[in-house]
This record gives C-alpha cells, structure tokens and sequence, in this order.
C-alpha cells in the first residue's frame, strides 16, 4: 500500500511579454499554472503573487495570503526579457497571514524599444522555516486507535515512493473505512476530501484526500489518502492527541487502502520535507518504525488492552479450542488472524464423526507441523488445524485449504 504525492511547494509560472509603445505589437498576458512534478498543491488557494504594470513599464509584485498562519514563498524568474530586478533574486520571506496585498519588489526596464517580459516563477510552503524547530523529544502516537495493531507497508526511505520530500514518510495497512487519529495535537491547516478516486498511476497525484495539521513548533502532520468525505474535522479546528479526525481510504496515488503519515517542514525554497519522527511506543519508548512490522496504538489514559503477538503463538495455544457448532451437513474452514499469524480451525457439520485429512496450498506462508495433517472431528464441532504463518517479505500472501474426509456412523 504506497503512494507518491506533494504539497505545499506547487510550482506556478506566469508569463507576460509586451511590445513597447515605440514598436507596433499586441499586449499579450498569459497566466498558466505549472508544477515540478504532478501534484496536489495544498495553500494554493490561500496564496498568490502577482505583476502590476506602471505606467514608465516598470512592474511592481505583490503577494497575498489569506491563511491564518504564514506562507512563505520563493520567487524568481525563468526569464527576464529587458528587465532587471531591484533586489537579488530568488526573493524569499514569510507572508504574514490575512495579508491582501504586500510589496515584494519591482522590475524596471532597462530600454526604450524592443520587447519586454518575463516568466514568473514562485513555489510556496505554509509555515515559515525560519521559526520552524522540529521538536526531536516529542514521541507521536500511532494515528489509528487505542489498542489496535496496525502493520508499517512502508517506512523511510521506502523503494516505491518515500523519496525526495516523502523520504521520511510512513504508510499503515488500513481498510477503507477505518478510523484515523490525530498523532499531534495542532490547528488544522489543510482539508481535502472531495476526491473519489484513486489508484497506482501518477495521473491521480492530485486526487489524494489529505488533513494537514499545524503543530507548536512548525512542524506539520500529514494524514493522506482518506476516503471520500472522509475528514471529521475542518480547517480552524483544535486537535489534541488522540482526537478522531476521519477515515482512512485508497484516494490519490495509492495501489490499495492504506494511511500514509509523515511529519514535515517549511523549506527556503517554498516546498515541504518529510523529517525523522518518533512514535510512542507500548510502554512510552520512543519507536522508529520498520516497514514489515505491527504497532500497537497505545495512547495515554486509555483503557487496558491485551497484547497479543502473532509470532509468540504456538499451536499448543489453540490445541484445546473446541467449539459446537450448527448443523450444516458440510465441513467448513475458518481463520484468525494474528498479525502475520494465522490460525486455521475446520468445523464439522455433519451429525456423524468425520476422519479428516487435511493438506494447504500456501503462498509466500508455512504452515507449523507436517502435512498432510490427519483429524478425528466429533459431529457438530469446530476443532483447531495448525497455524500458518506469512513470510513478512511477501508481496502477497494465499492459503487454499483442502480436505478429504469420510463419515464415521
């Protein structure tokens, strides 16, 4: 369950090229929105920079903000056609938040004849690096909830996607549908959630429905590829630690269900960067997480939850699990799932006792004892098989259980 996606640090490019009054030529203004690479560009709609022509063809730029925190941007050109600008460029700072309009600088022209222009070029992250300090004691906790174990399908530095600003991001295997918490506590910065689609092409890297979060020390928390209005939250909301915020879904760049979180910061170029974080751990530890492995969600004053690993299971722990169950004049297979760990019964319906033999196809699993395995089932009872346990390694993993079987009166 992977994905790739970006945010705050869109790439948006405005040309503008006019023939001067002493030569005869058309004004021509061509505004186009461009990015790096594909992308969902959150702040977008908070922040702009923009050009004013003056009458001696000079132009001055503005840049507003109407977030409620900073957005701090970097501007330059990818062409200056007879201007000159009248700072150094990239020009780079914080925009404060409820800004309309701030002056940035100007271009002046630098003749009287020919062709002026130029193509702007401005990326732009919210926060402002300047006072962002990432909090290296602060221990999250595990986004999903109290009690419940949940498997890392990629970590740092993950080979499918966690590279380049996603380097430090991790992915949990979660169904659609499952509740999301919030790591951190923080305001909410950044909702999407009208996104239905999603799948293992970059053509939806801008389809990922996400919740941002801004934290105490300029960090923020990113929660992506939620279902469909799958945010409980809106932007302005307090959270604290531990608060329900949505659902997890399969939205954006994603090649199944799953929750991608990573924790980043402001850049002086105006883009963001995942940093290294660590997760609360069962007894307060701090813990860096390790694709493969499941983690338990352990959040302070929570209730009692037993811990149970699948790898400390034996078939001796199911060895007198019996069950009666309903006639149904079959014989029936059933599994419980223990992290990578999965416990095989078989139920016999018939009214008779049945003399079993009982053998797997298994992919990318092993099963605990020898095979074929040979059983007596009393009538109407559900008796334990063995366990079957997953290669960790495994892209997939399949059991297809098979039996022979004859009535004993």
């Amino acid at each position: 369950m992977n994905e790739h996606r970006r945010v705050p640090g869109a790439r948006i490019i405005t040309a503008l090229i006019l023939g001067l009054p002493l030569i005869l030529g058309l004004a021509l203004t061509t505004p186009a929105a461009a990015q790096t690479a594909p992308s969902y560009s959150a702040g977008g709609d908070f922040v702009e920079v923009w050009g004013v022509q003056q009458d001696d063809n000079s132009y001055d730029f503005y840049a507003r903000n109407s977030h409620f925190i900073p957005i701090f941007i970097n501007v330059s050109f990818d062409q200056l056609i007879s201007l000159a600008p009248t700072e150094d460029l990239p020009w780079r700072g914080a925009i404060p938040p409820g800004t309309d309009q701030q002056y940035l600088f100007s271009l002046e022209p630098t003749t009287t004849r020919g062709r002026i222009g130029y193509s702007l070029v401005y990326t732009f992250a919210l926060g402002d690096p300047d006072t962002a300090a990432p909090d290296d004691t602060y221990l999250y906790l595990f986004p999903f909830a109290h009690g419940t174990k949940h498997r890392v399908t990629q970590g740092y530095n993950g080979s499918f996607s966690h590279f380049g600003e996603n380097q430090y991001a991790v992915d949990f295997d979660l169904d659609e549908g499952t509740e999301v918490y919030a790591a951190r506590g923080g305001r909410v910065v950044e909702v999407k959630e009208d996104s239905r689609v999603g799948g293992p092409s970059m053509a939806y890297a801008d389809r990922a429905n996400l919740i941002m979060v801004a934290h105490d020390d300029g960090t923020f928390g990113n929660y992506v590829h939620l279902r469909y209005h799958g945010a409980e939250v809106q932007v302005g909301d307090r959270v604290e630690a531990g608060d329900m915020i949505g659902y997890s879904g399969n939205t954006g760049v994603s090649s199944g269900p799953h929750l991608h979180f990573d924790v980043r910061v402001p850049l002086p170029t105006g883009h963001m960067q995942s940093v290294p974080f660590h997760f609360r751990g069962l007894d307060g530890e701090a813990v860096t997480p390790e694709e493969g492995r499941f983690y338990y969600a352990s959040h302070p004053g929570g209730a009692p939850f037993d811990v149970v690993w699948g790898s400390d299971l034996t078939p001796e722990d199911f060895a007198d699990r019996r069950q009666p169950i309903d006639r149904s004049d079959r014989i029936e297979f059933r599994t419980e799932q223990y992290d990578l760990t999965y416990a095989v019964f078989v139920g016999n319906g018939f009214a008779d006792t049945v003399e079993a033999t009982v053998t797997f196809n298994l992919v990318n699993m092993r099963a605990e004892g020898q095979m074929p395995i040979e059983l007596t089932i009393p009538p109407q009872t559900e008796v334990f098989v063995t366990l079957l346990r997953a290669d960790p390694q495994g892209e997939r993993w399949q059991y297809s259980p098979s039996v022979r079987y004859r009535r004993v009166p």
